[in-house]
């Protein structure tokens, strides 16, 4: 047998593969492989060959971005984060590189991280009342062969209940056209761009100013190293096989198995295809993170067509002994003793609150009092503050306040000028004549003086919270332009504020819970998914067992493979009865280690 000393040099020796091989390469990193690490140590490490070139590092999101940035600080290489380097995400590298040097002189670009920087919302006619949906709440999809926009309503805790009342009208397909209709306006009349608009942007400029693109991207990259491959899109494909085809090296990394925003049109097998093109492939295997038992278990979550032994352990705890934690959870109260079970479990093995974390696929299927915490409702603006003014007070990551503070500066620019919708807060307070900064000093001072939500009604809530706004006027004795921004509570009078706003209590040292798709990248010591007792449920579980995926089946799973991967040390799996025997049997026939609540 194999020591682990030897596994350990195994896996390492692919990590310095990674380090050495030129571009281009594709490589596929198991969960836990280290591949952050692994690109640092190529950025920091590999020399640059041209006067004034650098390396481009991009990844998918904010979060991967940092870390990569605080791995190099730590090295005291800060200067491989500036110019001629580029670290940052897919949308600013596209933005910067293929789409902005080359627009053209008579038109206005502006860029926005999401559509509610400029507060859009889409309205869909209808009776008693219209139905409202941000429009940041749509995924868009563009057709490569026809360039036509196609709009899809994203699933989420705050869009469910109006995307139930537009299913039971026949009107989806009305909100969606009416969404790509809403997005164009935006785009060609006042030229704000997402991610979305940048990359179809980008697929013009590099058919239309081929020699100008590839050029600045020659001149100024030795290569560009493409992180979380898995969830490049079509359109981002089609986008970096013009650069390959353009023999600007690529290294692209990352794991198809991991691919869980199909929705967006990121197709892991589309991946996998553009991977092959490359001229080295490098596979990942050891995974640094997880137990023998944990690894095992995210095998069995693999197609059987693309069936591999499972990633080999070689963290400090390859050899713990805990079998995956099963739990019995059919409705709220049992999945409350589920959730009691796992701290218990996990206070036994020492593993801290802090890195004891629960997962669902959708927000509402978290346990109750953890939904709904990171997210702002979708309407009306009053529900908004409410849920801003609770994240400014309780315990919550900064992503999560820089939201709340966005909410704040339109709600209060709102307030004193009216007609705010369709333009950034840049753009109103360029508009008005507001210093930009001044203004962001005094919504935040104005959030802090916002009542607390925990006591009271809505409506109470609602009146206190104007009185607020009348104090922090943006000019000295300004009088407001309309009474139209005033926060209204409307059918909500009567609730608490805390329930409008749909947020939890934070607070330091509590469990995090969080729907799966919001934590890929990250780990936790001690991890409990909770699987629900819904329709899909048992065709995910058949699948799974079977290891046959069908197409509108296998992003579950690979949802669930991402949710089973973020484990270190305990994985707990709160299953409904309808499937838990199913689960258990299948665990044991592969030779998992299991347990229950009972033992």
């Amino acid at each position: 047998m194999t020591s682990i000393e030897q596994r350990r040099a195994i896996a390492v020796e692919q990590q310095q593969r990674v380090v050495r091989t030129s571009a281009p390469a594709y490589v596929q990193a198991c969960p836990g492989a280290g591949k952050t690490r692994v690109i640092v140590e190529r950025h920091l490490t590999r020399p640059i060959y041209g006067a004034r070139r650098g390396r481009a590092l991009v990844s998918f999101t904010n979060v991967a971005c940092a870390e990569i940035q605080q791995r190099c600080t730590e090295k005291a290489r800060g200067d491989l984060l500036r110019f001629p380097h580029f670290v940052g995400t897919v949308d600013t590298f596209l933005w910067r590189y293929l789409v902005r040097p080359f627009i053209e002189p008579d038109r206005r670009r502006h860029r926005i991280d999401s559509w509610d920087r400029i507060n859009a919302v889409v309205t869909v006619p209808a009776r008693p009342h219209d139905h409202k949906i941000r429009l940041s709440d749509f995924q868009f999809r563009h057709d490569l062969n026809t360039g036509r926009c196609i709009a899809q309503i994203q699933q989420s805790n705050r869009v469910y209940p109006v995307l139930n009342r537009l299913k039971a009208e026949g009107l989806v397909q009305q909100a969606e056209a009416e969404a790509v209709r809403l997005r164009t306006e935006y785009a060609r009349d006042d030229g704000y761009v997402t991610g979305h608009e940048i990359r179809v942007l980008a697929r013009y400029y590099l058919r239309t100013r081929y020699v100008d693109v590839v050029s600045l991207l020659r001149t100024r990259f030795d290569e560009i190293i493409i992180d979380e491959a898995q969830d490049c899109s079509n359109l981002d494909l089609a986008i970096l096989a013009e650069v390959r085809d353009a023999a600007i090296p690529l290294l692209f990394i990352g794991d198809p198995d991991q691919a869980i925003y199909e929705f967006r049109g990121a197709e892991p097998d589309c991946v996998r295809a553009f991977g092959a093109t490359l001229a080295e492939q490098i596979k990942l295997t050891g995974n640094w993170r997880s137990t023998s038992a944990i690894c095992q278990t995210a095998a069995t979550l693999r197609p059987k067509w693309l069936a591999r032994p499972a990633d080999d352990p070689v963290g400090d705890h390859h050899c713990d002994g805990n079998g995956i934690l099963l739990l019995r959870a059919s409705n709220a109260v049992e999945v409350d003793a589920a959730v009691t079970t796992f701290i218990a479990q996990s206070r036994n093995l020492e593993i801290p609150a802090d890195q004891q974390l629960i997962l669902a696929h959708a927000g509402r299927r978290l346990p109750k009092g953890s939904a709904g915490s990171t997210q702002p409702p979708a309407s009306p603006i009053a529900a908004r503050v409410a849920w801003a003014a609770a994240v400014l007070s309780d315990s919550h990551p900064q992503r999560v306040r820089d939201t709340a503070y966005d909410i704040l500066e339109r709600a209060l620019i709102t307030y004193w000028y009216s007609g705010t919708d369709g333009a950034t807060i840049d753009v109103l307070c360029d508009r008005n004549g507001l210093d930009r900064a001044a203004f962001r000093r005094l919504a935040a001072r104005a959030g802090c003086a916002l009542p607390g939500v925990s006591q009271g009604t809505f409506a109470e809530w609602c009146k206190e919270a104007n009185a607020v706004f009348k104090q922090f006027p943006p000019n000295p004795g300004q009088r407001r332009a309309s009474q139209g921004g005033r926060l209204v509570a409307g059918a909500a009078k009567d609730k608490s504020p805390r329930n409008v706003a749909a947020v939890s209590a934070g607070g330091g040292g509590e469990i995090r819970a969080s729907v799966i798709h919001q934590v890929k990248g990250e780990e936790a010591d001690a991890v409990l998914v909770v699987v629900p007792d819904e329709d899909r449920t048992t065709a995910t579980v058949d699948a799974w067992t079977s290891g046959e995926h069908p197409p509108e089946i296998a992003e579950n799973l690979r949802v669930l493979y991402v949710a089973v991967s973020r484990a270190r040390r305990l994985l707990a799996l709160a299953l409904p009865n309808s499937v838990f025997e199913t689960v258990q049997d299948h665990l044991k026939a592969e030779g998992i280690p299991t347990r229950t609540a009972a033992t």
